[in-house]
């Protein structure tokens, strides 16, 4: 992966056996854009790079998922139309577009880019289409889930991780169906707010959090929220974002070659000793353990 000030992505070479599954994937990435800051981030290859004045065409298909910030996309079809969180975007191969953060506000994005002939057959059969190149689905724990998944695959590149990010593609075209179907049914607002809630604390897992600060920032009474929040998952607000971070920590152990120190970080604990103390009082072993254990796991299925 390459990680640049603001953003984390990376292209895949594509193959023809790749090109044989109908979908696959050639980068995929996010960005946490400060406000008055340059957009968009550098270092990306000479065919993704534009000016957003003068915009650009790709020649394959992305989704864009804006989880902070507001900001303007543009095309010809539908012409320029605001986006804020919970934004989905998408991007078609051949039809100019153009999009852009407020300098006021900045934004966060998680982008995926794929190409083949079922998102073709998507596009002819009208499952995706040029007039919805904008949907409101609101903060999704799913999606932002479905874009980490992808970018972790990547970075680790096991055998068959192409294939495996192929189906995600399905999986979040699936879901943001879903989620466009269930919206013109209307939804109960609490969950809408619980949604939120998590989508936040995942995007700022490394993080430390004031759930009071966060009930506020949600336009909610800390009471209501801390209620809510354990009527929808069985945990409370703190317990649910310190099994968020041991989870990514494991996930972390088992799929990637970080140091328990640079774990701890990425996962926002004070100190590795505090993170492997935790850990183990948690999980029953402590994190290095776990390492060796699962690796000796797969050494065996292998």
């Amino acid at each position: 992966m390459i990680r640049a000030e603001f953003s984390i992505f990376d292209y895949l070479v594509v193959s023809e056996i790749d090109k044989k599954w109908g979908i696959y994937v050639t980068g995929s990435g996010s960005a946490d854009i400060p406000p008055y800051t340059q957009y968009p981030p550098t270092q990306h290859p000479k065919d993704y790079m534009f000016d957003w004045r003068e915009g650009r065409i790709l020649t394959e298909f992305q989704i864009l998922y804006i989880t902070r910030g507001k900001g303007i996309f543009e095309t010809k079809t539908i012409g320029k139309k605001k986006v804020s969180e919970g934004c989905a975007i998408f991007l078609f191969p051949g039809v100019w577009h153009s999009y852009r953060p407020n300098q006021e506000t900045g934004w966060k994005e998680h982008w995926v880019s794929f190409n083949g002939t079922i998102p073709a057959k998507f596009l002819e059969n009208g499952i995706l289409s040029h007039e919805n190149s904008v949907i409101d689905l609101g903060l999704n724990e799913e999606i932002i889930t479905i874009y980490q998944r992808i970018i972790e695959l990547i970075e680790c590149k096991k055998v068959g991780y192409k294939e495996l990010i192929s189906s995600l593609i399905f999986q979040l075209i699936a879901q943001i169906n879903a989620i466009k179907r269930s919206k013109n049914f209307g939804g109960r607002e609490f969950e809408m707010t619980i949604n939120k809630s998590k989508i936040i604390m995942a995007d700022r897992i490394g993080k430390k959090i004031s759930f009071t600060k966060l009930a506020k920032e949600l336009n909610v009474g800390y009471l209501w929220f801390r209620k809510m929040f354990r009527l929808d998952t069985g945990l409370t607000p703190a317990q649910y974002f310190l099994e968020l971070k041991l989870n990514k920590a494991k996930d972390l152990l088992i799929n990637t070659p970080l140091s328990i120190k640079e774990i701890a970080i990425i996962t926002g604990f004070e100190s590795q000793f505090y993170f492997s103390k935790f850990f183990k009082k948690r999980m029953g072993m402590s994190p290095i353990n776990l390492r060796k254990y699962s690796r000796a796991n797969n050494k065996i299925e292998k």
